[in-house]
């Protein structure tokens, strides 16, 4: 009996042995297996996560140079612009002063003469307030003939240099300021400067 009692108790040992070593093998395959899985499903997100990055970096990439030829574009148009209007300002100045005295008084004269034929007795010549006393005299005696049959110069007010011309109804005017000249001469001159500021 003690035999078989030793026999019975290296049966269940080994059997027990075999057992926990089967589940233990069990139990390591499917640890192998999942940790396969999770290494596996950590390297998709991981190359997930790399992708989404990368386009992020590409996206903020692309957003950066839109951005600085946005800013070049709006700082050229903005420098253009001030030139533009620098040019027509420095325009507006040197057409002021061009109209001196007797420049003025002969421009008047030939654009009176020009208009007196078809509007004989009902035009009026705006001089600027402040030559008004300088010029007078001059415009008398070139334009007696017109003012003897109803031809009015004044002054006016809100004109720094040139002169208008317009009926006495108030119907039309015609406009020869050094604004109105400056932007005259800027239509033509524009293009040009235009033309410059592009290259």
């Amino acid at each position: 009996m003690d035999v078989q009692l030793k026999e019975l108790i290296d049966k269940i040992k080994n059997d027990g042995v075999k057992s926990a070593e089967e589940n233990a093998a069990r139990i390591i395959t499917e640890a192998k297996d999942q940790a396969t899985v999770i290494v596996g499903k950590a390297q998709v997100d991981a190359d997930s996560l790399r992708e989404t990055a990368k386009a992020d970096v590409e996206k903020t990439e692309r957003s950066g140079r839109e951005a600085l030829r946005q800013a070049g574009r709006d700082l050229v148009l903005t420098v253009k612009s001030e030139i533009e209007a620098l040019f027509g300002k420095v325009l507006e100045t040197e057409t002021g002063k061009a109209l001196n005295n007797d420049l003025l008084a002969e421009v008047v004269t030939a654009a009176v003469k020009s208009l007196s034929e078809s509007d004989k007795g009902s035009i009026e010549v705006l001089v600027p307030e402040r030559q008004l006393s300088e010029l007078e005299a001059d415009l008398v005696s070139r334009l007696g003939s017109e003012i003897s049959t109803g031809l009015v110069i004044k002054p006016f007010k809100g004109l720094d240099a040139g002169f208008r011309i317009s009926r006495k109804d108030g119907s039309a005017f015609y406009d020869f300021s050094e604004k109105e000249i400056a932007v005259m001469l800027g239509r033509f001159l524009n293009p040009r400067l235009a033309r410059l500021l592009s290259e």
